[in-house]
């Protein structure tokens, strides 16, 4: 099903590909599939507290479908060394490049008591996940403050150094380092000092990239931070 071009909802029309249900709007994806949707592509969203409808990525061909898509790299086709106002709000194309918005993911964390998945594709092909028994941020008075579980999986937990910062932007340091991580990787984070992964990096093609600065996709305790990775998804769905 073509998307339309204007939107009855009074918002910007979605990206030409993929498709956007007309029905709904759904708080979650999860609640999408519940509703009978089985394939992946973009639905509305009304979150609890929120007065804006969200366009979202629906994944439904991973681990039983029901994935609200919070994040997605995969071509360095979005610019993500963006300020405070940019990771708020969000930016991207819903169906390509891009992040949902610090405002709605706390919004959605909000509604139960979710998990987080976060999927690693390396140069050759290979997938590899980290899954975290809980996921939600704190409100923007307390710096969107990420609150994570328990982790398992089969890429090496690199985020749990992140749990409990608060999210770092050009404009905006909270890390517990010296200067600004952002500046120093090249984007927005929960940063630590500076952390063990930097999942809104600079995208570098085949891998192992070369730069001052350790700037590009990387998850540590995967490859290392030399090395940057293809494609990233982090995505979150009501724990079973």
């Amino acid at each position: 099903m073509e998307a339309p071009t204007t939107s009855p909802y009074g918002i910007d029309p979605p990206p030409p590909q993929g498709t956007l249900s007309s029905d709904g709007p759904y708080k979650d994806c999860f609640h999408v599939h519940q509703a009978g949707h089985s394939i992946s592509g973009m639905y509305l969203l009304k979150l609890d507290g929120s007065e804006r409808l969200v366009q979202a990525w629906c994944e439904h061909g991973l681990d039983n479908g029901g994935w609200t898509v919070l994040h997605r790299r995969r071509d360095g086709s979005v610019n993500f060394f963006r300020n405070w106002e940019n990771y708020k709000k969000g930016f991207g194309n819903i169906d390509s490049e891009h992040w949902l918005g610090l405002d709605n993911i706390y919004h959605l964390g909000k509604q139960g008591d979710y998990k987080l998945l976060v999927e690693l594709e390396d140069w050759t092909g290979k997938k590899v996940y980290a899954e975290y028994s809980s996921f939600s941020l704190e409100s923007e008075s307390e710096g969107y403050r990420l609150r994570l579980g328990t982790y398992q999986g089969n890429a090496g937990d690199s985020l749990t150094s992140n749990n409990g910062k608060q999210f770092t932007t050009l404009d905006r340091d909270k890390d517990a380092f010296s200067g600004n991580c952002a500046h120093f990787h090249k984007g927005g984070w929960w940063y630590n000092a500076c952390g063990q992964t930097n999942l809104n990096g600079v995208w570098y093609s085949g891998g192992i990239y070369r730069s001052k600065h350790q700037d590009g996709i990387f998850w540590a305790e995967y490859n290392g931070g030399s090395y940057s990775l293809k494609t990233v998804r982090m995505m979150i769905r009501p724990i079973d």
